[in-house]
């Protein structure tokens, strides 16, 4: 089975790919990962730098439309290239990205088959509505730069979003465009189908919108923790558990096929 993979802000594919490294040995060597560079070089986060080599990307490094619909692209183009794929992969906003996508593609082509069979979700960020301008309900998720927490509200006029890493981005936007809302359990109804496995870390500033990106999802959501922040602990009984989750969420799927 073939996999896509989608790395985090600051990162590039070559990191992605050592980030999984213990949980890949743990899974059947028949799969298949492709790795994809985001579209923009960005600074590197933190601890990436000097450790691995440059450069480092983003998908998106701003909220808007045209942002998004070009990471939109790219993955499609790759998925009429290398594809099918039975699953995609993502790391912080790699997964946000990959949430957004499926949630669009749900919402733009509801008879259409779902574009992955199951999601793993590792440290996620929460997707932004590429439909943000045409919803009736205007609000505003808040992420807290220091404790990561998570909150509703509604926007206010002329309000807006800073950018930085607990926001999803880091590059402020123009006064003419218009930041995307991010999607949020408590106010949208709209679940993402695919089975999916999701991956945080209990000491993770992301924690907050990881667990509310699982709430936007369907069942069956495995849920696997770890006692790390934002990254992926390397030993082999961590490994082991989060692999039998995702073959687990595999197996699951076959059976509804």
């Amino acid at each position: 089975m073939k996999f896509l993979c989608l790395h985090g802000m600051g990162t590039n594919s070559d990191i992605h790919e050592a980030q999984l490294a213990p949980i890949l040995a743990q899974l059947d060597p028949a799969h298949e990962f492709v790795f994809v560079d985001g579209l923009i070089q960005c600074e590197p986060a933190d601890g990436a730098k000097g450790v691995f080599p440059g450069p480092f990307y983003c998908y998106y490094d701003k909220p808007v439309l045209e942002r998004l619909q070009a990471a939109y692209n790219l993955i499609q183009e790759v998925i009429d290239d290398e594809g099918p794929f039975y699953g995609v992969v993502g790391f912080s906003q790699g997964s946000a990205l990959a949430a957004s996508l499926i949630l669009h593609h749900q919402r733009t082509q509801p008879y259409a088959p779902d574009l992955f069979k199951i999601a793993i979700f590792t440290c996620a960020s929460l997707p932004f509505d590429s439909a943000s301008e045409s919803r009736k309900d205007k609000y505003h998720t808040i992420i807290c730069e220091k404790t990561g927490g998570v909150r509703v509200r509604d926007l206010l006029p002329g309000e807006t979003v800073e950018a930085s890493r607990a926001n999803g981005f880091i590059t402020a936007p123009a006064v003419s465009e218009t930041v995307l809302r991010r999607y949020h359990p408590e106010r949208e109804e709209a679940r993402i189908r695919t089975p999916s496995v999701h991956i945080m870390g209990t000491n993770d500033l992301f924690l907050p919108q990881s667990r509310a990106l699982a709430e936007l999802c369907s069942p069956p959501v495995d849920v696997v923790t770890h006692d790390l922040g934002h990254q992926l602990p390397r030993d082999s009984t961590f490994a082991r558990k989060a692999a039998s989750a995702i073959e687990n969420c595999i197996h699951r799927a076959l059976s509804t096929c």
